[in-house]
């Protein structure tokens, strides 16, 4: 037992030698523990504060809405439309036997103008009309021949015509003669026209033709879109704009942005929806609808779309006042240089289909490929891949600085083959190569918009 007793002493001394080692230790590995936990206490308090920060702005950007009855607005003048003599002699057959000639333009509302036959005919400025000459636009379209009349006589407007028919110009020249006849911006004053657009490839489109009449007007311009640095916009907003072209979820956070001190709509009497169709379609017309609830009372509203389908009227009709509707061509416009083919075929077949169907077309020219939605796109490009067909993809969740890449090398054709959502396909253009459109998934409006200068084939 006395050896037991040693041994246990023994143990019990080093036990609590050991003990006490680790008591001295302990305080600084609690200390450790505390102070990590504070740091992730202080983290979440901080990520807590951020998201409550966010959904304040979101709260405001939701709420802010203007009391116009507590506004007194400036008075300002929409109708710049004289009749000219030569127009003013023509009977109604004769008007309807040129609207005939015009690619069978058609118009509802009352009220509507007389279409015009030459650009001296629509009461624009010399400046104007000069840089017309100078960039090669010899007489109006038939959008603009009737379009331009209606809106320089202060109507809302609905404007219904295919891709590539002249609809900027139609809105643009009007825009023009509407700003200039106002006084000039004072600072902090924001724009005196709105353009909206549902995609920030159409807006740069927009805005690179709108720079054409830059010099000779002295108009400045800010185009504002998503997927890019909010900071530079924000500076171009703050020196002063007559014009801004821009997407409408972009535009609603540079309303908010600095408690509303970056730009307003105040001065806005010139509201442009360009692609509004496709704007409907993507969901911006809570967007858009706020927007314009912000602007001047009286605004002028003009809308512009490729197709016009049934379902949209109860959304024009809220935005526009008394609206004169003009059609070149019908509500669904398909471009005439697309032959139209549609295939039933069993879903799982479909992808086989398709490399049938590129086996023969790439052969001739270049393919797009539309899909309806970006991870269709994407999920269709790695199986095409995997197929050995190097192809590439374009939509909106693509960063600017690749989306312009890939544009760029399918109009030079170092891509034959690309896939495609159909609001992206718009800002193409018309390309040099031949085009065979492929509908892989379902689209909206299948045809609506040829983006080539050959005849051209959609499958669906």
């Amino acid at each position: 037992m006395g050896r037991e007793s040693r041994h246990y002493r023994k143990w019990s001394a080093s036990r609590g030698r050991s003990g006490s080692r680790s008591i001295s230790r302990s305080p600084d590995k609690r200390s450790k523990r505390g102070d990590d936990r504070r740091s992730r206490s202080r983290d979440r308090d901080r990520r807590r504060e951020r998201s409550r920060s966010r959904d304040k702005r979101r709260s405001r950007s939701r709420d802010w809405k203007l009391d116009h009855g507590k506004i007194e607005y400036e008075p300002f003048r929409k109708n710049f439309y004289v009749e000219v003599p030569e127009l003013a002699k023509m009977s109604q057959e004769e008007v309807n036997v040129f609207r005939l000639e015009m690619e069978g333009i058609t118009v509802k509302g009352k009220g509507c103008p007389k279409p015009i036959k030459s650009w001296v005919q629509c009461g624009i400025s010399m400046k104007i009309l000069n840089s017309l000459k100078k960039h090669g636009y010899e007489k109006p379209t038939p959008i603009q021949s009737q379009a331009i009349p209606a809106i320089m006589s202060r109507r809302d407007l609905i404007g219904i015509a295919k891709t590539g028919s002249g609809k900027t110009i139609a809105f643009l020249l009007p825009m023009f003669r509407h700003i200039m006849d106002q006084r000039s911006l004072e600072e902090g004053e924001g724009p005196i026209a709105v353009i909206m657009t549902p995609t920030r490839e159409l807006a740069l489109q927009i805005t690179k033709e709108r720079k054409k009449f830059s010099k000779t007007l002295g108009l400045r311009v800010v185009c504002v879109y998503g997927g890019t640095g909010i900071s530079e916009q924000i500076a171009e907003l703050k020196r002063g704009a007559e014009i801004i072209v821009c997407t409408p979820g972009r535009m609603i956070d540079m309303l908010a942005a600095n408690s509303g001190r970056v730009t307003n709509l105040g001065r806005v009497t010139y509201v442009v929806l360009d692609l509004a169709d496709r704007m409907f379609d993507m969901g911006f017309e809570p967007q858009v609808m706020r927007i314009v609830d912000n602007v001047h009372p009286d605004q002028q509203t003009v809308m512009f779309s490729a197709t016009f389908p049934r379902a949209m009227e109860a959304l024009a009709h809220r935005i526009l006042s008394k609206p004169i509707e003009v059609q070149v061509g019908g509500r669904s416009v398909v471009c005439s240089d697309v032959e139209q083919q549609v295939i039933v075929i069993e879903e799982e077949k479909k992808f086989l289909k398709l490399l049938e169907l590129l086996g023969h077309y790439q052969e001739l020219g270049s393919v797009i490929i539309f899909v309806d939605k970006q991870e269709h796109a994407d999920g269709l490009l790695k199986d095409l891949m995997r197929a050995s067909y190097p192809c590439m993809s374009l939509h909106g969740g693509i960063d600017q600085y690749d989306r312009d890449s890939i544009i760029n090398d399918f109009k030079n054709g170092t891509c034959k083959l690309l896939i495609a959502t159909s609001v992206a396909a718009r800002v193409l253009g018309r390309c040099d190569a031949t085009g065979h459109q492929c509908n892989s998934q379902r689209r909206h409006h299948p045809g609506s918009h040829c983006v080539c200068k050959n005849h051209c084939r959609a499958t669906c």
